[in-house]
């Protein structure tokens, strides 16, 4: 009696096992077998672009006449204009006009006396003033790199279209100069 028991439960445990294990005949919700082309076509589609869409625009910059700098001749334009083809979309068109100042110019003929270890924050515009924002760190230079500094901003942001004025500010603050020399309290005009 004991082996006719021990047997019934072996073969009632076999059972109980046989059906917990997972079918292979499809379901009523899944029925469908996926094409290995069809999965290859959705993977396509959900494929997001690494880098975000950029827009190109000419823009005129405006850098300092290298030879002015050099020989301080009154009778020389201070500053020339330089068109310039910039991309921009990743940051704003004004923060990207700052850094292709930065950066400098594509003629010899021209100067950028923008600190090259000048950190820029940002620059973002409200109500038709361009706010400029530096690092205080390495923020440093005489009145004439300051002078020009300003103007190089000042006057290529103005030829925007949204821009009619530029607030400089350190460290997200105003401050009452960028280099020691020329107050930028309020905000500067072409």
């Amino acid at each position: 009696m004991k082996k006719i028991i021990a047997i019934f439960l072996l073969v009632l445990m076999v059972f109980s096992l046989a059906a917990c294990t997972k079918s292979n005949t499809p379901s009523e919700d899944n029925d469908r077998v996926e094409n290995p082309q069809d999965i290859e076509k959705e993977e396509e589609e959900e494929i997001v672009e690494p880098t975000p869409s950029t827009d190109e625009i000419e823009v005129t910059l405006y850098f300092a006449n290298k030879e002015y700098v050099e020989t301080g001749d009154e009778s020389l334009e201070k500053l020339i204009p330089e068109k310039r083809i910039v991309e921009y979309g990743d940051i704003s068109l004004e923060e990207r006009i700052v850094k292709e100042l930065i950066k400098g110019p594509d003629s010899e003929k021209l100067n950028t006396v923008i600190p090259s270890n000048v950190k820029l924050l940002g620059v973002e515009v409200a109500d038709g003033t361009a706010f400029v924002n530096f690092a205080g760190e390495g923020l440093y230079g005489g009145s004439m790199q300051e002078d020009f500094t300003i103007a190089q901003i000042v006057n290529s942001l103005v030829e925007l279209e949204s821009v009619e004025r530029v607030q400089f500010l350190i460290d997200g603050q105003k401050a009452e100069t960028l280099m020691g020399h020329i107050e930028i309290s309020e905000p500067f005009e072409k």
